[in-house]
């Protein structure tokens, strides 16, 4: 996780395919999809309108709140389904995940967050109508989804249905973290502030045991035992129980470049914290679980790593 380095699965079983692209019908896909989403509206939701793009936007809790303006990232807490079968294809809610066998222990469960704009059409409308604190439903149809292409395993005119929780706008994400680091600093005033002249950025270490007179350096081979996680708690990766550490050729960049300028201040056997914001981390980007679009670490995010630099580390 610390090397450097929306998605939907969705069943297609009754939109069927004719062999390679070429043969597909898209009109017979087109109607079909059509169809079944027109069928089960009138079985569940006969009461209810579209809206004029064709979303249904059905809400059961109205916020309070802020409303997200594109370009403005949020979080939220979603429940996503095929329709017309009502099949579970994705969440951030691990409890969710867990009994819809939808868990993968790489993804980062809780609130996700992402830039408001970048989803689907559908998703997009739906949540420019919602305020922090609301839940709604929407169903739409694929021309507000991913269409005739699909995306990943969202197959070809798949129509989608989301239970959305909007949890927080966050108007400026780099000034939400920067407050998120002073309240940690304030709690935290042993923290020493590392400043990395490249980046123009300061990251900090916090001490914890002392360790041995010897300092980590470049060229060394270093063994180390951690946990990382983000400012509200969550634990995106550790190490600790395993037999053996994590190996890392220092001055070589093989992790995060929070990671080459802090460890520098551990000495063998020592113990402490490092601070690392997200322009020494993943970035603006953020990071996915192994070959998904699933987020592992979220985008422009602060990460906190509990450090130990192994006695048994050795150069080699």
């Amino acid at each position: 996780m610390i090397r450097k380095a929306f998605s939907l699965i969705v069943l297609t079983a009754l939109l069927p395919t004719m062999g390679c692209e070429d043969e597909i019908d898209h009109n017979a896909l087109k109607a079909e999809e059509e169809r079944y989403f027109n069928l089960y509206m009138n079985a569940n939701y006969q009461d209810k309108s579209p809206l004029t793009s064709g979303l249904y936007f059905i809400e059961e809790k109205e916020g309070s709140g802020l409303s997200p303006d594109t370009g403005n990232f949020v979080l939220i807490n979603y429940l996503a389904y095929t329709i017309p079968d009502e099949t579970v294809v994705d969440t951030y809610t691990e409890k969710w995940a867990r009994e819809y066998n939808l868990y993968n222990s790489g993804v980062l469960y809780g609130p996700y967050k992402y830039k408001h704009g970048s989803e689907a059409e559908g998703m997009k409308e739906g949540l420019s109508r919602m305020k922090e604190g609301g839940i709604a439903r929407l169903i739409f149809k694929s021309d507000l989804g991913y269409g005739a292409n699909g995306l990943g395993n969202i197959g070809k005119y798949a129509s989608l249905m989301y239970d959305i929780e909007l949890v927080k706008v966050i108007r400026d994400v780099e000034q939400w973290e920067l407050d998120k680091i002073n309240t940690f600093l304030a709690e935290h005033p042993n923290a020493f502030p590392i400043h990395d002249d490249e980046t123009d950025v300061t990251m900090y270490y916090i001490p914890g045991v002392a360790g041995d007179s010897t300092h980590v350096k470049d060229g060394e081979i270093v063994e180390i035992f951690y946990t990382g996680s983000l400012l509200d708690g969550r634990v995106f990766d550790s190490n600790i129980g395993q037999k053996s550490g994590f190996r890392v050729t220092m001055g070589e960049e093989e992790v995060i470049r929070g990671w080459e300028i802090g460890l520098k201040w551990f000495r063998y056997g020592g113990t402490g914290q490092l601070l690392i914001p997200h322009q020494l981390g993943y970035g603006e980007r953020g990071s996915f679980a192994g070959n998904t679009a699933k987020t592992s670490i979220p985008p422009y995010e602060t990460l906190l790593f509990e450090i130990e630099v192994s006695k048994t580390s050795v150069d080699e």
